[in-house]
């Protein structure tokens, strides 16, 4: 634990002391994690805003790069952004929990399945909300019992979400369930046509997504070169992505030498706009593809076997009919990352194994229908 966290007892009996509104009212909602999961969020958000009391404010705290897909979420939702890196530095750590503090509110959910204790439970223990609730932490063999008891002294209610390996959206829709006290069925992964930005007029245009936050989730710059030939020439491809994924995989570049292809490092709001105006999405597990499914976009997605049943491919229950994923089942899926064998050529093994020629066939049958 770093020596900023090791303070905190100090920071709270300051803010024992601390004058804030009498009466605690609103609703935070707390998710540390990336854009990608910000996507899945959006499919299930208007269930948990619904516990927002009459004439309460629902806020979602997030990091600011996840706060790149506001865009999606309703209008009335505020953000309250938290650089999580940040955290460490003792000044940015004070300021942010006595804000957070003076803010009093009602009830404060945790959206995140895995937490940090002396980070996302520590913004929450600052806040000294009237009521808190999470999830059970995954069960790891290691300190397990440690991390339960921990949340054990963070949330009033802590409900058992099941299983480690589980689609993220049933998770989200069993847990809304519980505080809610309302069963409903999960809903598929798609916005509704409310939500869905303005399309931008982009003729027989395909949006390719090569990068992924784990180099080795991703594909040989020569699969997605054959992938380019296997789109009709006239047709305009392109190659989607923050501007430091080209910077650290400028083997990439090559490709924007072809006349029909060039590169696209437009922020998510714009990117949603391009995606709706689009033929077809083609990419890796990241968060631009998964957006581009719950745009209803066309959608083909290669993906390793590591979270295979823990949300990519997603659960029948909640998969639209645009998206269709490429993998390799095999006996060790679900790893969850902690992959155990040697990389094949810079790649996980159930990433090198993905059969080319069924990737092309995809690409080849989509053009030809519209629709995979």
């Amino acid at each position: 634990m770093k020596l900023a966290a090791l303070l905190d007892p100090v920071l709270r009996l300051y803010l024992r002391y601390k004058k804030r509104r009498r009466r605690a009212e609103g609703v935070l909602l707390v998710s540390s994690r990336g854009p990608a999961e910000m996507v899945f969020v959006s499919a299930v958000l208007s269930r948990f805003m619904r516990l927002a009391k009459l004439d309460e404010t629902v806020t979602l705290l997030c990091r600011p790069d996840a706060a790149g897909m506001s865009f999606l979420f309703p209008r009335f939702l505020r953000l309250y952004r938290v650089d999580f890196r940040r955290l460490d530095d003792l000044d940015y750590r004070w300021k942010t929990f006595i804000d957070l503090h003076a803010q009093h509110y009602r009830l404060i959910v945790s959206l995140d399945y895995v937490r940090e204790h002396d980070q996302d439970e520590a913004l929450i223990i600052a806040a000294d909300p009237a009521e808190t609730a999470g999830m059970v932490p995954p069960p790891y063999k290691r300190n397990y019992h440690q991390r339960l008891a921990e949340s054990e002294k963070v949330f009033d209610l802590l409900f058992d979400s099941g299983p480690l390996r589980q689609d993220k959206i049933l998770r989200w829709s069993k847990f809304a369930d519980e505080i809610l006290d309302d069963r409903q069925q999960p809903v598929l992964a798609l916005l509704p046509d409310s939500q869905l930005p303005p399309a931008e007029k982009l003729p027989d245009t395909v949006v390719f997504f090569p990068f992924s936050g784990i180099r080795h989730r991703q594909l040989p710059v020569e699969m997605w070169r054959l992938l380019v030939q296997a789109v009709p020439e006239h047709w305009q491809i392109l190659v989607a992505g923050h501007p430091n994924d080209f910077d650290r995989n400028p083997e990439y570049m090559s490709l924007m030498s072809l006349p029909n292809v060039r590169q696209e490092t437009a922020g998510f709001e714009r990117l949603a706009s391009i995606l709706m105006g689009s033929r077809m999405a083609v990419g890796v597990d990241t968060a631009g593809l998964h957006l581009a499914v719950l745009l209803g976009l066309p959608t083909l997605c290669m993906a390793s076997a590591a979270y295979a049943g823990a949300g990519v491919p997603y659960d029948e229950r909640v998969a639209p009919a645009n998206v269709q994923f490429v993998y390799v089942p095999m006996e060790c899926q679900g790893c969850l990352g902690r992959c155990k064998f040697p990389l094949v050529d810079g790649m996980y093994k159930c990433v090198a194994e993905i059969d080319t020629d069924q990737v092309l066939e995809s690409v080849r049958n989509a053009v030809v229908r519209g629709v995979f």
